[in-house]
């Protein structure tokens, strides 16, 4: 979030004379002469952080509808939509960030549904601040939630041949490069701040 941002109004500069067009003689550009006045005027913009500015939370929900896209071998359980890029182009998703207990995350599922129009997914407020790392925990976090709204049979653990949640995230943060992200967010979950989602 950006705080005691300094503002210069455009029009306490004044152009004095243009540049001079390029004719036959061969003027180069740097025989032209730009004056500029310097009274500048700074305007002081300082901005209080809002937990309910999260605009951020938007481009992380896309990157890890990406991520997902791009690194997700496994069709949705719902055999309606052939691959990922089609099941989230149908749904709708809302993020929101909230004090949700300790879990890092939750969607709100509707049990033995294969898939439903809209999801909610809320996120800690622990990730407020709008930061590199919040970012990419965050997006992290997402993917998640959002292999849980493509895959509500499975649990977070691996059972049987199939693979749970938990693994699934961590091969496509590794494959997408978010490995960082997944050692930031198991620091917070060993040191009790956050835990895995409720569902």
């Amino acid at each position: 979030m950006l705080e005691n941002v300094e503002y210069v109004k455009a029009d306490s500069f004044q152009s004095v004379s243009e540049p001079p067009l390029l004719n036959e003689s061969k003027k180069t550009i740097s025989d032209a002469n730009v004056i500029a006045e310097s009274n500048v005027e700074k305007v002081n913009v300082i901005m209080t952080p809002n937990v309910e500015d999260t605009y951020w939370l938007s481009d992380c929900l896309k990157d890890a509808q990406n991520v997902i896209v791009e690194y997700h071998d496994e069709k949705p359980d719902d055999r309606n939509f052939g691959d990922c890029t089609k099941f989230f182009s149908s749904k709708t998703f809302g993020v929101k960030m909230q004090n949700n207990g300790n879990a890092s995350g939750d969607i709100n599922l509707i049990k033995d549904l294969l898939s439903q129009p809209s999801y909610k997914i809320y996120v800690h407020d622990i990730f407020k601040d709008d930061t590199r790392d919040n970012r990419r925990m965050v997006t992290i976090v997402l993917i998640h939630q959002l292999l849980h709204a493509l895959h509500p049979s499975r649990i977070h653990d691996s059972a049987n041949v199939q693979k749970g949640i938990n693994r699934l995230e961590h091969e496509i943060a590794n494959r997408a490069s978010y490995h960082d992200a997944l050692l930031n967010l198991e620091s917070l979950r060993q040191s009790g701040k956050i835990t895995l989602c409720n569902v």
